[in-house]
């Protein structure tokens, strides 16, 4: 397996110092590693897994390749927008975006498929087209997804002042935000409607986004949904063309990113960070350390009891909760996407308008049909693809899941979790090809490749508790946490990734950029979206 940066050697240990130490290589410890080196600084980024980029990683199996997480991103159409700016800044504009198709999402609910144009005026005009005698309230969604949206500006921006400062600021610039973000989405939405049909398809992607309709805040509802206003990209070689990106910028400034060094604690004595220590036993001394691991992981298994409980997170970090589980497959076909007609929109099916039945049903059964599958074409959206696997084609799909019915294996190992284990695997298998056959029947013939995943994959993999697809969840109660910023309580330590900000590919980008204005003591948001 390919992969950036070098191998951690137990024998050598790391040589040299550092400015900074990053632990994981997701996309926000990456984008703050990027940035601190850009400013001069050497970093040191430590990632537990055998390959560089966290969700962002690709891996080649078979004689095909596969993204682990990274499936479309938006606003990043135009070299003008913020997310295109922030994304060519922390990788020194090496990724290059590919559109998805006009039609990029395709909503089946109970069989009943709805297409998803790029553009406010035209997914307006569909909705419209949809539900004609609901036309006024669409325009009154639309207004608030933009109005809601532009509220969160200063949201985000005091994630990156130090605690006192924030303190001043919080009520003045984050007011408006709140009017929104206390609330849930399907509250907002059944004042605007009383049809079904309509708040399940305009909220068919929350997957997206973490959580469903009753228990997401709709602030959280209505960022993602201008993040895709106008559509979707994807990057030119898949996620991996991140790390290719940004690992020799951390290295060209001195840098050193490690793969297959996974940290065991973060070292803290009298409120003070001292440095790491990893799984095999070498402590590397670092005044400086960003956790990129996530709150859970970071203030729950890699600081020790007494340093939680001397800065009170052990209290704090009980007032969030790990997003949901999913389980997958990664499929290879043996012809090309224009021979079994992929056109790159991705599809989101449920088998229901009644979100709430659907997920109830599977969480107190597996065998009940699953809430929701996401099915994304990465083999039809990147234009790299034809050249570099002729003839082939990829499909990548998940299916929303409990981890409760996976708690029976959550003590054993990878590759040792016994033949009943692997029987679930297989009518995992089954499942979603069925599911993924029903929207797509003429890829049936052309199925060469499966490779399927469970929550306990990424608990091994990712280290995420409980099999966590994604963050924290995106509820109420997770935007009026004041201490989910860049900075913690711990002298020398500083959070990055998507927890500070929001769940996604972009909310741990935005998450590095804030980690990295919080150390610089610059405001780096600003100067990327206006570069003097």
């Amino acid at each position: 397996m390919q992969t950036e940066g070098a191998p951690y050697r137990k024998s050598t240990g790391i040589k040299g110092s550092f400015d900074a130490v990053v632990i994981g290589s997701g996309m926000g410890g990456l984008s703050a590693a990027s940035l601190l080196a850009q400013n001069g600084r050497r970093v040191l980024v430590l990632e537990q897994h055998n390959v560089i980029g966290g969700l962002t990683q690709s891996y080649t199996r078979n004689g095909y390749r596969w993204t682990v997480g990274l499936h479309y991103i938006g606003e990043v159409g135009s070299p003008a927008t913020a997310t295109w700016k922030l994304f060519d800044k922390v990788t020194g504009g090496g990724i290059r975006w590919a559109p998805l198709p006009a039609i990029y999402n395709r909503m089946m609910i109970g069989g009943r498929r709805y297409d998803i144009p790029a553009g406010a005026a035209p997914y307006a005009a569909a909705l419209k087209d949809y539900f004609p005698r609901e036309a006024a309230a669409i325009d009154r969604y639309l207004d608030l997804v933009r109005n809601v949206s532009s509220a969160s500006a200063g949201y985000f921006a005091q994630k990156a002042l130090p605690q006192s400062r924030a303190e001043e600021v919080y009520d003045r610039i984050c007011g408006s935000f709140h009017e929104h973000s206390d609330r849930l989405t399907i509250d907002v939405l059944s004042e605007l409607t009383t049809d079904p049909e309509l708040i399940a398809v305009i909220c068919a992607n929350w997957g997206d986004y973490s959580l469903e309709p009753t228990k997401s805040s709709f602030a959280m509802h209505c960022m993602l949904v201008k993040h895709y206003l106008n559509g979707g990209h994807y990057p030119v070689g898949g996620g991996a063309a991140f790390a290719r990106s940004i690992v020799p910028i951390v290295e060209g400034a001195g840098g050193l990113v490690l793969h297959s060094a996974e940290v065991a604690e973060i070292i803290v004595s009298q409120g003070r960070t001292t440095g790491v220590r990893l799984t095999s036993g070498e402590v590397f001394a670092c005044p400086l350390v960003i956790s990129n691991a996530g709150v859970h992981n970071t203030f729950g298994r890699l600081l020790s009891a007494q340093a939680r409980t001397a800065s009170g997170l052990d209290r704090a970090v009980s007032q969030v909760v790990e997003s949901y589980a999913v389980v997958g497959v990664n499929i290879g076909f043996n012809r090309s996407a224009s021979e079994l007609g992929f056109d790159g929109a991705n599809i989101w099916a449920h088998p229901s308008n009644d979100f709430e039945a659907n997920l109830e049903a599977h969480r107190r059964d597996f065998e009940a049909p699953f809430p929701w599958t996401f099915a994304t074409f990465p083999s039809a959206k990147d234009p790299s693809w034809d050249d570099d696997f002729p003839g082939k084609a990829t499909v990548e799909m998940y299916g929303y899941t409990d981890f409760r019915h996976f708690e029976t294996w959550s003590a054993t190992r990878w590759m040792r979790r016994g033949d009943d284990y692997l029987a679930l695997k297989d009518r995992i298998r089954e499942r979603l090809l069925d599911d993924l056959f029903r929207n797509v029947p003429a890829a049936r013939s052309a199925l060469d490749y499966v490779e399927v995943s469970t929550p306990l994959s990424y608990e091994t993999f990712v280290k995420r508790e409980r099999g966590g697809f994604m963050g924290i969840e995106a509820s109420p109660q997770r935007f009026r946490q004041t201490w989910l910023r860049a900075t913690t309580p711990i002298d020398g330590l500083y959070l990055s990734g998507q927890d500070v900000s929001t769940d996604g590919i972009i909310g741990a980008l935005v998450g590095g950029v804030l980690a990295s204005s919080a150390i610089l003591g610059r405001d780096l948001m600003r100067d990327i979206r206006t570069p003097t």
